[in-house]
């Protein structure tokens, strides 16, 4: 399953070239809806699915809730992401996943892990105590930054979104009619309140964590 089509069949290819048999999960229902439990709609019947893969970059919601719910087709499966260490995987690892893999993995790493799951053959996760300790770390780091992005006022809020378009600070105070010396006033709070020592480093912060409500 992919949330990306071509991804998911450069990788389908991919493995069927090594003698595994592929199924894909429809994207959508007969009406062209995405199917929001694409797993248990499919029908598996006729089919010796041993296994399953998961690329989990590019996943909408409804697909990451599909895969909530493996556990009830009591299927293995694995999780192929380009960073494993993000800790936006921790719910799925949570529904059940064997284990999380790089995309970066060689293509016949990935056929032997695949047949060892689909054979009921034991799976050793080498460092998944460092890897969930990473994500702790992670989650951490970025709950402390969304928390500075809160502090700002709306007027800083707005100046960021303003600088995060491309403006310059002149461009800034020129387009909402204050002095030069106060919009840099404010993106001095700005650096203060996120943390950090550049506006480049805040304009990165503004692109990660600013509400859709508050860009312009």
């Amino acid at each position: 399953m992919s949330g990306r089509h071509l991804v998911g069949d450069a990788i389908r290819v991919a493995l069927e070239s090594r003698g595994l048999e592929m199924v894909s999960p429809p994207a959508t229902d007969a009406d062209g809806v995405e199917s929001i439990e694409p797993f248990s709609r499919h029908r598996l019947a006729g089919w010796r699915v041993g296994a399953a893969l998961v690329v989990g970059d590019f996943l909408t919601e409804a697909q990451r809730e599909a895969v909530r719910s493996l556990p009830r087709l009591a299927l293995p499966w694995l999780l192929l992401v380009e960073e494993p260490a993000d800790p936006r995987w921790t719910d799925l690892v949570a529904s059940g996943a064997s284990t999380v893999v790089p995309s970066s993995i060689g293509l016949d790493e990935l056929v032997r892990i695949l047949d060892d799951l689909a054979l009921g053959r034991p799976l050793a996760w080498p460092g998944r105590e460092e890897l969930e300790e990473e994500w702790r770390r992670r989650r951490e780091e970025q709950e402390q930054e969304q928390q500075r992005m809160s502090s700002l006022s709306p007027r800083e809020r707005s100046v960021l979104a303003l600088l995060h378009d491309g403006l310059s600070v002149r461009e800034v105070a020129e387009l909402t009619g204050v002095r030069e010396g106060t919009v840099r006033s404010q993106v001095k709070a700005v650096l203060r309140k996120l943390g950090v020592s550049s506006q480049l480093a805040a304009v990165a912060l503004y692109d990660r964590w600013a509400p859709p409500a508050d860009r312009p």
